[in-house]
């Protein structure tokens, strides 16, 4: 019996993409990397993945643990998708503000808003960024970087695990003696600083502009205020602030703010400095602010 592996992985879930559909049923997105900049088309399947972009091989060629990471974001995203596409269905709604005000009051919000954070610190861990910082060690062989790559998105056991599939004799010993003395779990120290330090503000554009997505979409400290924007969709984004304590409670927003063209324009402006590779666009009258911010980063 032939396992059946996933090969196109994606660092941007899918349940999340379908919100940046066009009436076509396609995503309009602009390839950075490609001159002259142009608007391209693809289905949700096509976009924001890479082949075996989770994936790490043996000095043999052989996949290690293959779909191992793949299957963690996997079971993650099973999590956070319900709680995502109710909340996005729900701002379609023409009486959106009352109806957030009604699930701030009831308490619903709380899940909520754990899976928009929990959303939010998985882009930070699995992504087109972090793993730019991974293999950017120039000085480092590949195997090496792997080994790095996997402490910043896993932790200490997991990349044992796998270092003892890389690597034999006082070579593995003094991998795992790196991990040992190396290892910071990034996943929990990211947890604790955002969930003990940060609510969610929502936003929905009340406009005509529209909001981009990157590959590389949470835009960090770039705005007095407002330490972590993630858009989305194209007419919703969360920004996260500090926590609001009040005589030692929490006191939540119960409002939804307001983006107009202007507002749109620097998160989208910035969303273009953050893209490694692909970014999502609403369509062509889109490009010329593209290139004009492409050509100032």
């Amino acid at each position: 019996m032939v396992n059946s592996f996933v090969k196109q992985e994606h660092y941007i879930p899918q349940f999340v993409l379908k919100y940046f559909e066009n009436n076509q049923g396609n995503v309009s997105f602009v390839n950075v990397e490609v001159s002259p900049i142009k608007m391209l088309r693809g289905s949700v399947p096509k976009i924001m993945q890479e082949r075996d972009f989770y994936e790490i091989k043996n000095e043999e060629g052989d996949y290690v643990f293959r779909n191992y990471v793949e299957k963690r974001y996997s079971d993650s995203e099973s999590y956070i998708s319900p709680f995502y596409n109710k909340f996005l269905e729900m701002s379609k709604e023409g009486n959106f503000d009352i109806i957030f005000k009604e699930i701030v009051e009831s308490e619903e919000w709380a899940e909520i808003e754990s899976s928009l954070l929990m959303y939010l610190m998985l882009l930070l861990v699995r992504g087109k960024g972090i793993k730019k910082i991974s293999y950017s060690k120039s000085d480092l062989p590949k195997k090496h970087k792997d080994i790095l790559h996997l402490l910043l998105t896993t932790n200490n056991f997991v990349t044992a695990e796998f270092a003892k599939k890389i690597y034999y004799g006082e070579e593995l010993e003094e991998i795992l003696q790196f991990i040992k003395e190396n290892g910071n779990n990034m996943w929990d120290t990211l947890k604790k600083h955002i969930m003990e330090n940060y609510q969610i503000r929502v936003f929905k554009v009340n406009e005509t502009n529209r909001l981009f997505l990157s590959d590389n979409p949470v835009i960090i400290q770039k705005f007095e205020g407002e330490d972590y924007i993630l858009p989305l969709s194209q007419e919703l984004c969360i920004i996260l602030v500090p926590l609001n304590v009040v005589e030692d409670s929490w006191k939540i927003d119960t409002k939804i703010f307001g983006l107009d063209n202007k507002a749109v324009n620097k998160i989208n402006a910035q969303s273009i400095k953050n893209t490694h590779k692909l970014i999502i666009i609403s369509g062509e009258n889109d490009l010329e602010f593209v290139k004009e911010h492409i050509s100032c980063s």
